[in-house]
């Protein structure tokens, strides 16, 4: 078992996790409510793993150079057209993310105070990197916490390293 802590400082920031070896399949999401009520798809990565996302994860965001193209900009999250071009926006952020569930990041983890985000449900992930160390304040991982995905977080592979727990 590994943590990930801060490349900065240290700091611890998950809880122990094992590495999968590659990242599991999204799961299918209808945008119904779930059983304990909010209306997240399944985080991708189960509890107590991580993974490494090989896609591009997050912002910044550009056209999709093909016009018929329709996909998702951020993780699990449907295609959303872009309300000041043409198409559909696809993500050119970072690349080799380590996926964690969201709730292996519990109390390790503060949100970055510099980014203004608004979603219905929560961060969306869409300005970028949104979490930060909590001990040094380096910004680490983006948080996806909007309704329209899985909530899950994404962090910044210069940023962590895995520790043996």
């Amino acid at each position: 078992m590994d943590v990930l802590t801060c490349v900065t400082c240290g700091t611890r920031l998950t809880e122990p996790l094992d590495l999968l070896r590659e990242l599991p399949p999204r799961p299918a999401y209808d945008g119904r409510e779930n059983p304990d009520g909010p209306r997240h798809a399944p985080a991708t990565v189960p509890r107590g793993r991580h993974a490494v996302d090989p896609e591009a994860c997050g912002a910044p965001c550009v056209p999709h150079p093909g016009p018929e193209w329709v996909g998702a900009a951020r993780p699990g999250n449907g295609a959303m057209e872009d309300p000041d071009g043409q198409g559909f926006p696809m993500s050119a952020g970072p690349r080799d993310t380590v996926a964690v569930h969201s709730e292996d990041t519990r109390g390790w983890l503060s949100a970055d105070p510099a980014v203004r985000e608004i979603g219905c449900c929560g961060m969306s992930g869409r300005e970028g990197s949104n979490e930060v160390c909590a001990g040094c304040g380096t910004v680490v991982a983006t948080l996806f916490a909007e309704c329209s995905g899985p909530r899950e977080t994404h962090f910044l592979p210069a940023a962590v390293r895995a520790e043996a727990a």
